[in-house]
């Protein structure tokens, strides 16, 4: 008797008569991705947010960053954390160590760029949004 591998054992199976009649009606396990999506996980880490009325400006979030991906910069005479998205670990430990709970990752998973200089979070006039758009 030859013994078989997973894979081979799998393909076998699948073709029989009634392997095939079952994976005819079975729904399909993958995704029409830009239309179809499947909810991240509890506790995913994405994009990051602050907000600006609980931000004192003390940067702390800059100076606990592992991969120095968070930095101070001016908006309308205060100044505000930048986050350049390219750089950053997603280690969670700005979000940890605010002591105004100010900054948070978000579970947006979907961030697309074409340039690195668009990977840069920072304030404009919408708020915190990529810099270069």
């Amino acid at each position: 008797m030859r013994k078989m591998g997973y894979l081979s054992d799998k393909f076998s199976r699948t073709f029989t008569p009634f392997g095939i009649l079952k994976n005819l009606f079975r729904k399909p396990m993958t995704l029409q991705f830009p239309y179809e999506t499947l909810p991240p996980v509890e506790g995913y880490r994405g994009r990051h947010t602050i907000d600006l009325e609980k931000c004192a400006g003390c940067f702390i979030c800059s100076m606990i960053c592992p991969n120095k991906a968070i930095w101070p910069a001016e908006f309308k005479g205060r100044r505000y954390p930048q986050v350049n998205l390219g750089k950053c670990c997603w280690c969670q430990l700005c979000e940890e160590y605010c002591p105004n709970e100010a900054i948070k990752l978000t579970p947006h998973a979907m961030m697309v760029t074409m340039d690195k200089e668009s990977a840069i979070l920072g304030l404009g006039e919408e708020g915190f949004v990529p810099r270069h758009q």
